[in-house]
């Protein structure tokens, strides 16, 4: 255990995981929403090109954290159901209405492919908590995007519209399954790696698919 963490622990043992995992990521979750390609998604002119960047960017992100996700929860009995939140096909319908093949879109490096891995349960909290994260601002970003560029959940905003109103129903819920390591330090210091590697990766694979598309991306 780190230094750092376990002095955290020690000053704050009443804290929830969720308190101490929305801590340690703060830095990180502002950096990642001030990635171009984020930043300005909100924005009227907001370039269509650029959207189809990211969506192409954020399938192969979730085809690899999703593909971890499942293989750990396959040889580990967990009292958490992710069958439901699977967000992969949401992407593909994206893609499809914006005839974009997915076979022609940049694989990731290899160091991205390397850089994450699931080995306990508190591995997997911390991944699902960046993950489960994202569709609540996706909630905001997907108002936006119909207001500004008449998408919707059949029309390339599947993925950010994503469970609707079912979206704060199924986060209470991770946080509820969070909640049950509060007070484990290992699998505590283990979720708080695992969500700030997690969205690093969101900020490498976005850095990545920027500098290969820099004709449209600048």
């Amino acid at each position: 255990m780190t230094s750092s963490f376990k002095s955290s622990q020690d000053k704050n043992k009443d804290l929830t995981l969720r308190t101490l995992l929305r801590d340690a990521t703060h830095h990180h979750h502002v950096q990642l929403n001030r990635h171009l390609l984020l930043e300005e998604l909100m924005q009227p002119n907001y370039p269509l090109s650029h959207y189809h960047t990211l969506l192409g960017a954020y399938y192969q992100l979730y085809a690899l954290l999703e593909e971890r996700i499942n293989l750990f929860l396959k040889g580990h009995s967990v009292a958490f159901d992710y069958s439901e939140r699977c967000k992969l096909s949401w992407l593909i319908k994206d893609l499809d209405f914006f005839q974009i093949d997915i076979l022609t879109l940049h694989p990731l490096s290899q160091t991205a492919t390397d850089f994450l891995k699931i080995e306990t349960i508190g591995h997997l909290v911390g991944v699902l908590y960046v993950v489960e994260g994202s569709t609540l601002g996706g909630q905001m970003i997907s108002q936006v995007l119909a207001k500004n560029h008449n998408f919707t959940h059949a029309a390339g905003s599947c993925f950010f519209i994503g469970y609707g109103e079912k979206t704060m129903t199924f986060w209470q819920q991770l946080i509820a399954f969070s909640d049950t390591l509060s007070g484990d330090n290992h699998e505590c210091q283990a979720a708080v790696e695992a969500a700030c590697q997690t969205f690093q990766l969101f900020n490498q694979v976005l850095d990545d698919v920027a500098h290969q598309n820099y004709t449209t991306v600048s």
